[in-house]
């Protein structure tokens, strides 16, 4: 599981980044087209908070040559490549799925070559009458890093064939009463910190609960320090760019910042993030602050460094 942080922007372009990934020949190799063959979950009841869509494809990337960011109806989002399963995880927040509706899904790559993906949709449910409802989580948090547990899930309109559901994935569940069900949770669901999404439905009805966020705490994060950016500046009027940080301190979860607002933002290492400068921030001539700020526990925000629109 990985914790990550979200920022709504436009539609992707050019990159300049650190790092190799040549050819033999000394020229840069060219990014694949993503192709994206299934999300999960499909959908999500409207009113949930934030959660992880895990998407499946091919051709996702984070290399010397850039990342691969998922994109929520043309506006990017905060995503980080799996390489041991293939998937991309972007960070859904809750603003996005505060509405029912259906929600086009793309992934992009930078040039050289790269592209965006086709769309797939997925689908906001309303919320049903009479559909469970959670209230509260016993115990609160877990540990990262933990052995198996029973999550009690404290809530309203549970049946007995209720099913408790972590991060789209069924968990063997035992019906208490119309206000209270367990869940057994593996040590696999809590291995690294960051946070579930929980929900509980029904079966016969169309949707589940909103889900809720479930933290799983680690031990304290350091304070992340930036040392470059590159690019470190660009002309005024380009398209959407995809800038290196690198320094120190970074971890899965630090966001970057632009004069203080929130970038999405791609965890690739403890000494390098990738980010996305919409295309709106460089219509005319600035000079923003770029910080990054890592959770708490522990955590902070770094100091600025300036990026130059010209």
């Amino acid at each position: 599981m990985k914790r990550l942080r979200w920022a709504a922007l436009s539609v992707a372009g050019m990159i300049g980044l650190l790092g190799g990934c040549g050819s033999k020949s000394g020229t840069s190799a060219f990014n694949p087209t993503p192709i994206i063959t299934n999300l999960f979950p499909s959908n999500i009841t409207a009113g949930s908070q934030n959660f992880t869509l895990f998407i499946k494809g091919t051709g996702f990337i984070s290399t010397g040559q850039g990342v691969s960011f998922g994109y929520w109806n043309g506006a990017a989002r905060s995503s980080t490549y799996n390489a041991g399963t293939g998937e991309l995880m972007v960070l859904i927040p809750a603003s996005d799925v505060v509405n029912p509706g259906l929600v086009q899904v793309t992934v992009f790559n930078p040039a050289p070559g790269g592209g965006t993906s086709g769309a797939i949709s997925f689908n906001i449910e309303a919320l049903q009458p009479g559909a469970p409802a959670i209230g509260s989580f016993s115990p609160p948090s877990a540990t990262a890093g933990g052995p198996n547990f029973t999550l009690t899930v404290n809530g309203s309109n549970f049946a007995a064939n209720d099913v408790v559901t972590w991060n789209g994935s069924e968990r063997t569940t035992t019906y208490l009463t119309a206000n209270q069900v367990t869940a057994a949770i593996t040590s696999q669901d809590i291995l690294t910190a960051g946070f579930g999404s929980v929900s509980v439905s029904t079966p016969g009805l169309v949707v589940a609960s909103p889900s809720l966020t479930y933290p799983v705490n680690g031990p304290n994060n350091p304070a992340p320090s930036i040392g470059s950016l590159s690019p470190a500046s660009v002309p005024a009027g380009g398209t959407d760019l995809e800038v290196a940080v690198s320094g120190s301190g970074f971890v899965d979860g630090s966001v970057a910042e632009w004069n203080g607002n929130p970038l999405a933002t791609a965890y690739v290492s403890g000494s390098r993030l990738m980010v996305l400068i919409p295309t709106a921030n460089m219509v005319s001539a600035a000079t923003p602050s770029i910080t990054v700020t890592n959770p708490a526990p522990g955590g902070g925000t770094s100091a600025g460094v300036t990026f130059t629109v010209q």
